[in-house]
């Protein structure tokens, strides 16, 4: 009996502390700006003096009405009830502190108190009572994860509207050919999507979604929510993505003027007034795709087809509700439809849809509002715009500013802040920064968006580092931290820098490889060879676990050994270099290229981890063949190439400069070559060196890097090369060097005086290792010792190596 009256009484007692938490008290508590364990202090010294207080009285009400009673009628004397009663207290004075609080206060974390206590979003908007900062009180108590992790706003759990994120990192909508050729969701889409939500993203952001087939396509194997017939699939894809923890969102757009005309013969792009445009006037060839170099004619959209395109949305935004999508980004940027209403230089309307700003906003509105009463008050709706369009006569960001207050009024949950066009070669660069531009390039705009609105903001662009993200949020500059190529690069991201290992993160170099979909080819990344086709090569152990020496430490080697070892090899790496890296260590050298040192160290970092190191070690055929390899990774590289073909003293290689083997004499140069190598050694002396300098080839402007991504990469470096007064000589070759200079003859024929001629030449693939072990065991070439490339070519042949041995029989 004494047994059920001490439990009723201790879950009284343990529902009265839980109902009668003075409001004021605990506001109080935790609006102190001290550390959470202080936080965590105060609560139960707290919940100890209401604990025991309440247990106190619950118990005396209980046992004066029924245990005394009985006592009394047993005959046993009043003393002995007092006894009791002191048991009986002492045995609810010790529970409530020891269990109780640490009860009560994880579920104050849950309740409605706690948006108080994390100074979170609004009940509607998700609109942040506060700043941020790194003393944001019971961010430990109600995240499970921040106050453990080195960048504790990064993993603070946020809101958006009335959806709850668990942390602050959302994947950017990035374009990836994944789709069947229908627009219809495939394995492999939801293999790409399910890898980044499984990495730890709090939101995932599904790539531009067409609303309306009839008007055109951007890509050639793009996402449709066009039709419910659509709805299994994506259903399939949210149900994936939540299994991992994650919320998911889907990006609805109608291309307008961004369509691909070879796609649907017979479509015209439409806008909301006559334009033209072409994305790229440099002329032709350097590798840009020929239908990017021809003139699009953009016609005018009726007013019929205004309200038709408008219910086009409002009938996507009904199948994203009812695929199962926790919320819909409405698609404002980039110069698609929605964009080019908006913008003053594509919108020269002179109807009720153009003209001032609310012209030119008000189908956008429409939109809007039609979505808002389809899904519902509460269905979290974002909109994604740029701050600036980055050409002449694009928008600016103060009128960016008043389309953000518009939004905000209209019910929208957060906004979604990019920058640039998709039509032109300059702003399409601004919305993908190159390994030339610092990180968060345009994350100025954002900041000032979110200083004019209420609503969470989302900043994006070139975001690589968590420390450089943490500080995003620490000042204030944004609400939520989107990652487009990051999470390409390595899926993993979130759950590397929660965990504190991020020096192994995979950092994006910001090559634009991954924007190989302009070529209507599927998504892939330089760095990371699963990119796309996750689900074919699942990282799981081998069947058969074999004994690996990998010859040869840079990028193609590393990845090998880095990915036989996660297989469950045995992997021992040679490098007969005190340090690892390879080419990689030339390549980063030149300016803007300072990207490539976070990939050098994180695949130094990985390949530690589980494979045996020997530097400083030039492996023989008979030191294999003595420790009985199962199979020899032969990622030896190149070695420069012989005597250059011009004996005079002033003449040294492109490579030995980049290596800093040789000193530079005088101050004019002349580089002798047309790769990329050749290139950038200019760059380098002209910009770095303060040399003038001379680029030149025997053949066509065209050649001049035409190994390089075309888009991000050539392009940006002839405009520097042209900045830093380079003078490019073109169809034009060497007669004669003499001391004071040399001939040339061609195009250009003259005699150029210099003190030095940096000469580019291929280098040699090292095969002689090769050559001695043929046919005496198992070999795997790759890399520049199979043939010269690039980066992307020596990761993807290091990865396959890696990861077919022991699939392979022999």
């Amino acid at each position: 009996m004494i047994l059920f009256i001490v439990v009723g009484a201790q879950i009284m007692s343990y529902a009265l502390v839980t109902a009668g938490i003075p409001r004021g008290l605990v506001a109080f508590i935790t609006s102190l700006t001290v550390p959470p364990w202080v936080i965590f202090l105060l609560m139960c010294v707290m919940y100890l003096i209401l604990g025991c207080f309440m247990d106190a009285i619950s118990l005396m009400l209980l046992t004066l009405p029924v245990v005394f009673p009985v006592m009394m009628a047993l005959g046993y004397d009043p003393i002995w009830f007092g006894v009791v009663l002191v048991i009986l207290l002492e045995v609810g004075l010790i529970t409530p502190p020891v269990g109780m609080n640490l009860f009560v206060i994880q579920g104050l974390a849950r309740s409605p108190l706690s948006t108080v206590a994390r100074g979170d979003h609004d009940a509607h908007h998700g609109v942040p009572d506060r700043p941020l900062s790194r003393s944001c009180p019971l961010a430990s108590l109600k995240n499970d994860v921040s106050g453990m992790s080195e960048f504790p706003l990064l993993f603070q759990a946020g809101s958006i509207g009335r959806m709850r994120l668990r942390n602050r990192i959302v994947m950017a909508p990035i374009g990836t050919n994944l789709a069947d050729v229908g627009g219809a969701v495939t394995p492999q889409l939801i293999d790409w999507y399910a890898e980044r939500a499984r990495g730890g993203v709090a939101l995932v952001i599904v790539e531009n979604a067409l609303a309306d087939v009839r008007f055109g396509r951007g890509l050639a194997h793009q996402l449709r929510i066009d039709d419910p017939k659509f709805t299994p699939g994506l259903n399939e894809l949210v149900e994936t993505v939540h299994a991992s923890g994650a919320k998911i969102a889907v990006q609805i757009n109608i291309q307008g003027g961004g369509v691909d005309l070879e796609l649907q013969p017979g479509i015209q792009p439409v806008g909301p007034s006559p334009f033209s445009y072409v994305f790229d006037e440099t002329g032709p060839g350097f590798g840009v795709p020929s239908r990017l170099k021809q003139v699009k004619e953009v016609r005018a959209l009726e007013k019929r087809e205004i309200t038709e395109l408008r219910a086009s949305f409002i009938r996507a935004a009904g199948i994203a509700k009812s695929a199962g999508f926790d919320a819909i980004e409405i698609h404002a940027a980039h110069g698609y439809l929605l964009a080019a209403f908006l913008s003053p230089a594509t919108n020269k309307r002179e109807d009720e849809y153009g003209g001032d700003f609310l012209g030119r906003m008000k189908f956008a509105a429409e939109v809007c509002q039609g979505i808002r009463e389809a899904v519902g008050p509460e269905y979290p709706l974002l909109v994604r715009f740029s701050g600036r369009e980055y050409f002449e006569g694009g928008r600016e960001i103060d009128e960016s500013l008043e389309v953000a207050g518009h939004l905000e009024r209209l019910g929208i949950h957060a906004l979604h802040i990019s920058a640039g066009i998709t039509m032109m070669a300059g702003p399409f660069t601004m919305m993908n920064p190159p390994m030339s531009y610092g990180q968060g390039a345009f994350i100025g705009d954002a900041e000032a968006i979110k200083k004019a609105v209420r609503i969470p903001v989302i900043g994006v662009g070139k975001i690589r580092d968590p420390e450089f993200a943490e500080k995003l949020l620490e000042e204030n500059r944004v609400d939520f931290i989107a990652l487009g190529r990051t999470l390409v690069a390595d899926p993993e991201w979130p759950i590397k820098a929660l965990r504190g290992r991020k020096k192994e993160i995979r950092r994006c170099i910001s090559c634009n490889r991954c924007h190989r979909i302009m070529a209507r080819r599927k998504i892939r990344c330089a760095l990371n060879a699963r990119a796309g086709r996750e689900g074919s090569f699942p990282l799981i152990p081998a069947p058969r676990r074999r004994r690996v020496a990998v010859i040869g430490g840079g990028p193609a080697g590393m990845e090998a050994a880095r990915v036989a070892s996660l297989r469950g090899h045995e992997v021992t790496l040679f490098e007969k270099e005190r340090v690892l890296g390879g080419q990689l260590k030339l390549a980063m050298v030149p300016p803007f290229k300072k990207d490539l040192a976070g990939l050098l160290a994180c695949l130094r970092e990985q390949v530690k981890r589980g494979v045996e190191i020997q530097l400083e070690r030039e492996i023989r055929p008979e030191d294999l063949l003595r420790e009985s390899f199962d199979v020899v990774i032969l990622a030896s590289g190149s070695t420069p190439p012989g005597t250059p073909r011009w004996s005079d003293p002033k003449v040294v290689r492109c490579w030995d400069v980049l290596a800093g083997k040789v000193p530079l004499k005088g101050d004019r140069m002349v580089v002798i070559g047309r790769s990329r190598v050749a290139c950038e050694t200019a760059e380098l002396l002209a910009a770095r060196r303060n040399k003038k300098v001379i680029l030149l080839n025997s053949g066509p402007m065209e050649e001049m890097g035409s190994e390089m991504e075309p888009i991000f990469e050539r392009r940006l470096l002839m405009e520097r090369l042209q900045k830093c007064e380079v003078e490019i000589l073109s169809d034009t070759s060497v007669t004669r060097i003499d001391p004071e200079g040399l001939t040339v003859r061609g195009k250009t024929s003259r005699f150029i005086p210099c003190h030095q001629v940096v000469l580019d030449e291929p280098p040699l693939p090292l095969i002689s290792l090769l050559k001695e072990l043929q046919g005496k065991m198992k070999i795997i070439s790759i890399g520049d010792c199979l043939e010269p490339g690039d980066l992307y070519k020596a990761i993807h042949e290091g990865f396959l190596a890696g990861y077919r041995i022991g699939e392979i029989p022999f």
